[in-house]
């Protein structure tokens, strides 16, 4: 499986996301390959930082990648591209490369109405490889309406990219075990943060 996680806008959480499910990929026993599309390099520098050789990372900023990840496949079936900020042909071409398309947004309106760029990007690029979309809601804060505001407004786009319920919130957990190398459900193994990346890990798995 292939997923690109996403948006033409920077900020948006995609790799805390991307690092995290590569995680649970690798305790699932995944072969887990990290390509890191942003000249930032976040991706690589978290595989740095960990200890465990389970999840292998590559920086690739290539408006190739679409036709490159063909010689990724046959050594992993875990394949996670953390696509940088932007829309240029890089970001095009992790979107065409992709089975699954995940687009995080924050909870407010500049990011509601910022996702219509990501929007028409993988509307554009669907038709000639029929990847899956989702969106998902990244740090939210608990106890907020406006959460449920930008559900209602990112539901314009439901026929495209549909959003998924599950959310995922405003933890300290998600940062600190960043800097350890670690996941949140190795970092904090019964914590909220966990469980949502477990839940949505799970959530990933269906769509497959």
């Amino acid at each position: 499986m292939i997923i690109t996680i996403g948006n033409t806008k920077g900020g948006v959480g995609k790799t805390t996301i991307a690092i995290n499910l590569a995680v649970e990929a690798a305790k699932d026993g995944k072969n887990v390959l990290l390509i890191d599309t942003d000249p930032q390099g976040s991706s690589v520098a978290f595989r740095s930082e960990r200890e465990k050789d389970d999840i292998k990372a590559v920086a690739l900023v290539s408006d190739k990648l679409h036709k490159d990840i063909k010689g990724f496949i046959t050594a992993f079936n875990f394949i996670i591209i953390d696509a940088g900020g932007r829309d240029n042909a890089v970001f095009r071409s992790a979107v065409a490369a992709c089975d699954l398309f995940l687009l995080p947004v924050l909870p407010s309106q500049f990011d509601v109405w910022a996702a219509e760029d990501a929007v028409n990007v993988f509307k554009e690029i669907q038709p000639f490889n029929e990847m899956k979309g989702r969106m998902i809601l990244n740090m939210v804060r608990p106890n907020t309406n406006v959460s449920d505001e930008a559900q209602d407004a990112l539901s314009v786009y439901e026929d495209d990219i549909p959003l998924l319920p599950e959310r995922l919130h405003n933890r300290v957990a998600y940062k600190t075990s960043v800097s350890t190398g670690q996941g949140v459900t190795e970092y904090e193994p019964a914590g909220k943060a966990a469980l949502e990346i477990e839940t949505l890990y799970k959530v990933i798995k269906k769509l497959s």
